[in-house]
């Protein structure tokens, strides 16, 4: 996949960032409106629906590898530097039924065939991993204690709450360092880790609105599958993949081009 350049393509003024990059080519980072939300939702319906039983498939293989290798710590490794790749796999799929070309199970993984990719996307998997393992840890230590103050009905002291608010800050950084960091990598072929992390933070930060709002979204749909007693996510679950990797096409000013082989366009 590579991304190309179109002069032809503006933002208004004000309401872009870019991000320098070698070869003529700059990251566009467009603000959206807020309710562009619902525009992803609806959009990854329409691309969902084409090939429904094959994103559920994805889906589902993908949370199997996970869980499989998630069993021991030294598998876990593995699923660390493996789940980029799946990602960009199950992205690569998307643009490939936006094309209208004949996709298949074994497109989410091809990007593990493709050397170009390898380095970025196996560092974003190990450092997401190294800077989500002591949140996570923390916040498992941090659940211990609230659980103990609601046991003794005791009210939470200010330091608890200031840690939990502390953590919620850095949990919502850290994601919008990586939330993009796939796509921009294995899309745009942007392969300075920095920069990734870079232009990730500053298109979450510029769309935080419309973010915020998918993120509601979201877990509204999620609640619908209560009822289901949770097979409704083998369904949700890649719809609101599919919508994020929508929110990419849109916050980077992407379009597809259908003519030539998994091309995105900037």
């Amino acid at each position: 996949m590579i991304a190309g350049f179109n002069s032809g393509d503006g933002c208004k003024r004000g309401q872009e960032v870019t991000v320098e990059k070698p070869f003529q080519l700059k990251l566009i980072i467009r603000r959206v409106s807020t309710t562009a939300s619902l525009r992803w939702i609806s959009g990854a319906w329409q691309v969902f629906k084409r090939v429904p039983l094959l994103f559920i498939a994805m889906f589902c293989l993908t949370a199997i590898i996970s869980f499989l290798l998630q069993q021991h710590q030294l598998t876990t490794l593995i699923w660390v530097f493996v789940g980029p790749f799946l990602t960009a796999g199950f992205y690569k799929t998307i643009v490939g039924v936006q094309q209208e070309r004949k996709v298949a199970i074994d497109w989410l993984f091809q990007p593990l065939t493709e050397p170009s990719c390898r380095l970025i996307l196996m560092t974003i998997g190990a450092v997401k991993f190294v800077m989500f393992t002591p949140l996570i840890a923390f916040f498992e230590r941090l659940q211990t204690t609230m659980s103990a103050a609601v046991e003794a009905q005791s009210g939470m002291e200010t330091v608890v709450l200031l840690q939990l608010l502390a953590l919620v800050a850095l949990f919502t950084l850290v994601l919008m360092l990586f939330a993009y960091a796939v796509a921009i990598a294995y899309f745009l072929k942007e392969h300075r880790f920095l920069v990734v992390l870079q232009t990730s933070f500053i298109a979450c930060w510029r769309n935080v609105g419309a973010l915020l709002l998918y993120g509601l979204f979201s877990m509204a749909l999620l609640l619908l599958t209560l009822p289901t007693f949770g097979l409704g996510i083998i369904v949700v679950a890649p719809l609101l993949q599919i919508a994020f990797f929508l929110s990419f096409n849109d916050v980077f000013a992407l379009q597809v081009n259908a003519s030539e082989d998994g091309v995105l366009e900037v």
